[in-house]
């Protein structure tokens, strides 16, 4: 396996950068499209999700309004067909129904594979939250 290229470390990079811009904006259409049509989601409260029409079902029963997402410790590894990226997060949101704000703290996983036309598409997302103690 080769080694990632600096070139698609950046595209993954912003990648990243986009879907955190989606979410905040609540484009949930617009993340799912940054992921391949087979993609599985792993969350860390219900069993795994595949495909796009499973994934846009679960957004919308889970609906947040997402205030702010912090991102550290973003690393990315792999090669020019497949990667990974590992960062951790703090997410401030109001649930669905809810008045009072929450706020996650957690890692999440992408694995990405390139396409044909040489594009970086999201494979698989898994996390891992937790309530930050009061």
């Amino acid at each position: 396996m080769s080694e990632l290229s600096p070139k698609n470390a950046a595209a993954i990079e912003e990648i990243h950068r986009r879907w955190i811009g989606e979410e905040l904006a609540g484009n949930k259409s617009q993340i799912i499209e940054l992921c391949t049509n087979d993609v599985t989601w792993i969350p860390s409260d219900a069993p795994p999700l595949v495909g796009k029409e499973a994934i846009a079902q679960y957004l919308h029963d889970n609906a947040v309004d997402l205030k702010d997402v912090r991102i550290s410790d973003v690393v990315i590894r792999g090669s020019n067909s497949v990667a990974y990226l590992i960062s951790g997060y703090r997410s401030r949101f109001v649930a669905n129904g809810a008045s009072d704000m929450q706020e996650a703290t957690g890692t999440h996983l992408w694995v990405l594979q390139k396409t044909g036309e040489g594009m970086w598409q999201i494979a698989v997302v898994a996390w891992s939250s937790w309530k930050t103690p009061s």
